[in-house]
This record gives C-alpha cells, structure tokens and sequence, in this order.
C-alpha cells in the first residue's frame, strides 16, 4: 500500500536551525495543527517532544487531546464554546464574546488585530478584554498576533511590529494596572522567524518551515531548510503497452513506441493533486491509482511539495495538507 515516510534527520535539521535563530529550543512553539500540516499529528508530535519541544499549538481541543501526554502546554487556535479546562490547555481568544464561554481560570493567549483582519480584537478594545477576562477570572498567560506579510518583499512587516510594540506597552501597563503576573508575548510566524535579524518576543510559532518550507523571496538569505514528507506508492500491476495504445481514462496518453507501464496505487483519493505530467504520469491520475513507465516495485511520487505546488501555482501547504489522514506514515532516519 501507498505510504509517507517521515524523515527524522531532516525534521530535526529543521528545528534546529530555528532554534539556533531564537537561541534557544524553549523560545520555539512548534504548530501541529491541520494533522501537523498532513504529515500526521502523533507521529510528529512523538517526534517534536523528542527533540525537547516543550509548547506546541494545534487547531482545535481535539486535536490537543490526542497529544495532551508529550508537552507541557497546547496552545489552542479556533477553541468553541464551554471547553473544557485542563491544565495543559491554553486558548486563543479571537474575539471579544469567547471571554465568557471560556471556564473559570482557563489560561488564555489574547489575540490581537494588528492590521491582519483576520482574528483578534482590535487596538480599541484591548482594555475592555482585559476588564471582562479579569472579571471572569480567566488567566492571562501570552498576548499574541500575527503579521499579514512577513513572507513579501516589502515594508508592512516594520509597519505591522511598530504597531505591536505599542500594544505590548500597553498591556504592561494593564498588567500593572490590574495587580496580575506580566503575559508573554508571541508574534512571529516562521516567515517572520526566517526574516528579521532579531527577534525579541517570548517564543516563535513555527510550521511550515519545520517541515521543510517557506514562502520567502529569492532575494532573502534563508538557512537550507529539508523537506520532512516524501509519498511512495507500491506497484498493483504491469502490462506492455503496445505502440499506438492507449492508457487511462479518456485514453490521453498514448505510446510512441512498445513501452513497459506499471499501475501504482496513489490517486487523488488519497489526497494527491489530479496531475497530468507526461514526464512521469501517464494519462489522467485515477482515484486510487496512476499510471508510470517501468517496473518498479516502489516509487516516490512526492519528495519536493514545493515542486507540484509550482505545477499548480500553488504553495507547498496546499499540497502537504491534503494528504489523506489514511496513508500510513513512517519514521525512517
């Protein structure tokens, strides 16, 4: 069966190069959400908390239950209403009216809008959060935000920190204000990370390039990142295909010469883009299976996601996170 082999060696070339950036591993916050950006929660999680990862953030409560037993504290994106509390648990408020669903000392992580538009509450409403997460008697353990273009060459990520650091002077304010232990503060996401000279926050919240990825222009000086994911398929069947025949549906390959075509079992049923290459498919990619010359009995089909998501005119993300949750996933290194 079609299987994902997980690269140990290259994951944690990754995180030590982003550690070495922050000085640390401690001021590194590895994100798993999304099914650790395709490349499987557990295994990666099992992974993370080998190399010393401490703090990690996921998307949902689910999410965090699976992995609850490898960190000291999860981070938790998009949480609903009336969670649960749990120690280890830490949730993102994105807007003013989760304060009250949140449970009685649930440790929260205030998210605010810089100029992303996207979650957070606004530079308006900083005091108001903090009146009502008092009153609520939630605790404020981090205030964080997130830059809209950290990954383009040009000026908003400074625009964006001026505006952040005026924030956290304001919350210092607030926290003497209100007699309540200083938040950490996180903002960088790994463009960012990848980007600045120094970075002065509490902690990075780094994904895809743990994986192996970026964004960045060319002209950016970024370390060798390694790709972490690379997709094999197991051969179903072989046939000689004569010349003039044709493969696949709709018959759009067909052979210029007696051609030996192997039948292998990834398609986009497993997540795997429909993809029409003649260097390497034959014809249409099926649900389940694809065509290719020769007759091997294992084949890659991905080691590089940024090279399909080219083809696409995509990003690596788009290809890495739609990888089927069934695929069998395996440590190798």
């Amino acid at each position: 069966m079609s299987f994902i082999e997980i690269s140990k060696q290259n994951y944690f070339h990754n995180l030590s190069v982003l550690s070495d950036k922050l000085g640390t591993k401690e001021r590194l916050a590895v994100v798993l959400k999304d099914n650790a950006y395709g490349h499987g929660l557990q295994i990666m999680a099992k992974l993370s908390s080998e190399y010393g990862i401490k703090r990690v953030i996921v998307r949902t409560s689910d999410e965090a239950k699976q992995i609850e037993s490898y960190f000291d504290s999860i981070i938790i994106l998009a949480p609903t209403a009336y969670e649960e509390n749990h120690p280890k648990f830490q949730f993102v408020i994105n807007d003013l009216s989760q304060i009250e669903q949140l449970p009685t000392a649930a440790k929260v992580h205030l998210k605010i809008d810089t100029g992303m538009h996207r979650n957070g509450i606004t530079v308006d409403e900083i005091e108001t959060a903090y009146k009502r997460i008092v009153k609520n008697q939630l605790v404020i353990e981090a205030v964080m935000t997130h830059y809209r273009s950290a990954d383009e060459l040009s000026s908003e990520l400074f625009w964006q920190q001026q505006i952040w650091e005026k924030v956290k002077q304001q919350i210092l304010h607030l926290t003497i204000q209100y007699n309540i232990k200083k938040p950490l503060f996180h903002s960088a996401n790994s463009a960012t990370l990848l980007r600045v000279t120094e970075y002065k926050d509490d902690f990075a919240r780094c994904g895809i390039a743990t994986f192996g990825y970026h964004q960045m222009p060319l002209s950016y000086k970024i370390p060798t990142l390694k790709p972490v994911l690379s997709l094999w398929a197991e051969k179903i069947s072989t046939r000689t295909l004569k010349t003039g025949q044709r493969v696949g549906y709709g018959g759009m390959f067909t052979a210029q010469k007696d051609m030996q075509v192997s039948t292998y079992d990834i398609g986009y049923g497993d997540g795997f883009f429909r993809y029409k290459n003649q260097d390497k498919f034959l014809g249409k990619l099926s649900m389940d299976s694809c065509s290719i010359e020769g007759d091997a009995q294992k084949i890659s089909i991905l080691k590089d996601a940024q090279e399909i998501a080219n083809h696409f005119d995509t990003i690596s993300y788009d290809i890495l996170t739609k990888l089927s949750p069934n695929l069998k996933r395996v440590i190798v290194d």
